[in-house]
């Protein structure tokens, strides 16, 4: 059986002469074609389980047009690759059909011999998508798959590792409860990180699940602040709430913000020195104050985002080495690790500083950071107050 015979070709054009002959050629020369003879018949075949290898089609029709046609087509995601067929006056029409998706364009009255190439080389540039595709498929699903499957071992690391702490095996000095508990804070930065990494490619995919609802960031961020108080203490690092008493709700999933907050504040007790001093704070800002916020020019700013007149800052900054000017905009970049080598840890901060960016993106707010040249960085992010004011 010939490679011809197994290339399933739609020809869509509302003429029916030219239809017909497009059928007698392609049939004879060995592939086959089912015809459509208007733009809604060809979405009917083509979203309903059909599969094409090529469509041939005229950008010019009485009712749905070739144009409207493709741009369906590519938002389903099909692997047929699509010629189209302009007639005299509209290669330029056809020409912007390439940048919507098309693969070519056959100017009428064709040459048989050209058409043919054309629909060949059409056809060798689908297989090649096909492989690519599916190579980048399984190197995704390795990925993941590997990186999910770490976290079972860690865990289980991190919780043998704390029954000996706890001495349930045998008395322990604090000598060695400190570097049992360093090894399980480090177990536990693993983890962070891998999570981070799985949850950075979800976004990035649109498989993201967010739960959204309307939360109190007063208590969001206590409980981080709560979390990390011990961590803090025994570095010495004094954190700081600075939390107005009363702040309109957010619209957010829970569990991401807390991740978020957590990403931010871990970062900052690795970057403060020993006796530094970190201040998280939670205010409402009006909008017209939030308005002349001189925003970063790397900041994606949601649509629609200046007409909003109610906003929650919430701010995390640290007394560490204040990030380079030159620096702050690759710092959300998932490859950046931290910016000064000499003095902070490498600890994967660019992955969560990442997460962080598009978790807060996914929340219709904006996030970036401000360097104090004399005395440490600050994190900000800026989320629309949630119109109902209740909390949940």
């Amino acid at each position: 059986m010939s490679l011809q015979s197994l290339t399933k070709i739609l020809i869509v054009e509302d003429d029916q002469n030219v239809a017909e002959l497009l059928k007698l050629q392609l049939e004879t020369a060995g592939f086959d074609t089912v015809w459509a003879a208007d733009g809604e018949s060809a979405l009917s075949l083509l979203l309903t389980g059909n599969s094409f290898s090529l469509v041939l089609l005229d950008i010019k029709m009485h009712d749905i047009d070739g144009v409207e046609v493709l741009k369906r087509l590519q938002n389903t995601h099909s692997d047929s690759v699509v010629i189209m067929m302009s007639g005299h006056g509209s290669e330029k029409l056809a020409v912007e059909c390439m940048k919507l998706g098309a693969t070519d364009y056959l100017p009428k009255p064709y040459v048989l011999a050209d058409l043919l190439q054309r629909i060949n080389r059409a056809l060798d540039h689908r297989l090649a998508l096909i492989e690519k595709r599916q190579l980048e498929q399984e190197r995704e699903d390795f990925f993941l798959m590997l990186s999910h499957d770490m976290k079972n071992p860690m865990a289980a690391m991190i919780g043998s590792i704390d029954i000996v702490r706890e001495g349930r095996l045998g008395a322990v000095n604090e000598e060695q409860v400190d570097y049992l508990q360093a090894a399980i804070d480090s177990g536990n930065e693993i983890v962070t990180m891998i999570d981070n990494l799985l949850d950075v490619r979800r976004f990035e995919a649109g498989k993201m699940r967010l739960v959204i609802r309307p939360r109190n960031p007063r208590e969001i961020v206590r409980t981080v602040v709560e979390r990390f108080a011990r961590t803090a203490e025994n570095d010495g690092i004094k954190v700081t709430l600075d939390a107005e008493n009363s702040v309109p709700d957010i619209a957010v999933d829970l569990h991401i913000m807390l991740r978020v907050l957590a990403n931010l504040l871990g970062n900052a007790l690795k970057l403060s020195p020993d006796e530094g001093e970190i201040v998280i704070s939670c205010r409402c800002v009006a909008g017209n104050e939030a308005h002349i916020t001189r925003l970063p020019i790397y900041v994606k700013v949601p649509p629609h985002f200046t007409e909003k007149n109610c906003f929650v800052r919430l701010s995390v900054f640290d007394s560490g080495t204040a990030i380079p000017s030159h620096e702050l905009g690759r710092i959300f970049d998932r490859s950046t690790q931290s910016v000064n080598r000499a003095e902070r840890e490498q600890s994967g901060v660019g992955l969560g500083l990442m997460f962080c960016k598009l978790a807060v993106e996914s929340f219709d707010g904006v996030i970036w950071v401000e360097s104090k040249q004399e005395r440490g960085n600050e994190f900000i992010i800026l989320l629309p107050c949630y119109p109902g004011g209740t909390t949940v």
